[in-house]
């Protein structure tokens, strides 16, 4: 992978992982640090309040890896 992509990717998975902890989805950023970029778009997908049905945040629902509630 060349060092553009690299760079790209680096900055795609920080984005989530400040995009997680914004949400209160997890305190620790060293945890988040050892997901996959596909773990991480999964969850901030799940729980980003524009990706819901009614447009607003969901509540009560839970991070499949972290088992935190979302509220």
């Amino acid at each position: 992978m060349g060092t553009w992509m690299r760079s790209a990717v680096r900055k795609k998975k920080q984005f989530y992982i400040e995009q997680l902890v914004r949400f209160g989805l997890a305190a620790d950023r060293e945890r988040l640090e050892e997901w996959t970029m596909a773990e991480l778009r999964r969850e901030y997908e799940r729980f980003h309040p524009a990706q819901t049905i009614e447009g607003g945040r969901r509540h009560g629902q839970t991070s499949a890896r972290t088992g935190q509630a979302h509220h």
